[in-house]
């Protein structure tokens, strides 16, 4: 039964995202821009201060498997067009739906794995990289809510494609507690895994940043919210 309160958590990242695009779709893209922003730095965080510090104390390899995760964000991300990232009007979104549908459910399902992963000794344990990839799917959600209710207007294709989505990353988180508390793995792929996560988080969250450049007008607020996710993340991985 504790599991359901992280998964409960995982779902509501999507699920506020999709709410926010069909209640405020014009006023919410300041919020939204200050969400994406905030978790690219909370990621960026659990990146440097939890995930790896691990592994090069007991992977040779981790630079290497960070790099190929690194890699691998880069190519999902020709299937996405950065709208995981929140980026409405990317002029790299694939034409094809099922093909940026397919690449953001793959890119959710991996995110809540790499929470099932952190959290698979306590799995009912509200972890601060459980919240912060909630905060990290609003965004992703909401720019996905856009996309299919334009492009299936007053379908209930679109919500059933949205729900989908939403799903996908407690269904990660699910996946990861299971594979790695049946031990099902190895702890050296374990490890492998974990170092291929830090390298997506390292992509996305740096992405995020620089490509929010912090302009002379806003850069002080700007500068306040990703202070504010390296905070919040440091103090998540040293309490958990």
């Amino acid at each position: 039964m504790g599991i359901i309160v992280p998964l409960l958590i995982l779902l509501s990242g999507p699920l506020l995202g999709i709410l926010l695009q069909r209640r405020f779709s014009a006023g919410s893209h300041k919020f939204i821009g200050s969400t994406v922003l905030f978790s690219g730095s909370f990621l960026l965080g659990i990146a440097l201060f939890g995930l790896m510090p691990e592994l090069f104390d007991n992977i040779r390899t981790a630079g290497l498997w960070i790099v190929c995760g690194f890699l691998f964000q880069i190519f999902l991300e020709r299937y996405t067009g950065g709208l995981g990232h929140g980026h409405i009007h990317s002029h790299d979104i694939p034409k094809s739906v099922f093909v940026l549908f397919g690449g953001l459910m793959l890119h959710a399902l991996f995110e809540g794995y790499s929470a099932g992963l952190n959290n698979h000794m306590r799995p009912g344990v509200i972890s601060g990289m459980v919240g912060g990839i909630a905060i990290h799917e609003i965004p992703a959600a909401f720019s996905l809510s856009v996309l299919m209710h334009s492009k299936y207007k007053g379908k209930v294709s679109a919500m059933l494609f949205l729900l989908l989505y939403a799903c996908a990353t407690p269904l990660g988180y699910f996946i990861g507690v299971f594979v790695h508390s049946e031990n099902l793995i190895s702890e050296n792929l374990t490890q492998i895994i974990t170092a291929i996560i830090a390298g997506t988080f390292l992509h996305i969250s740096t992405t995020i940043v620089f490509e929010n450049s912090l302009r002379k007008k806003e850069g002080l607020s700007k500068w306040i919210v990703i202070l504010s996710g390296l905070t919040v993340s440091y103090i998540a991985c040293l309490l958990g």
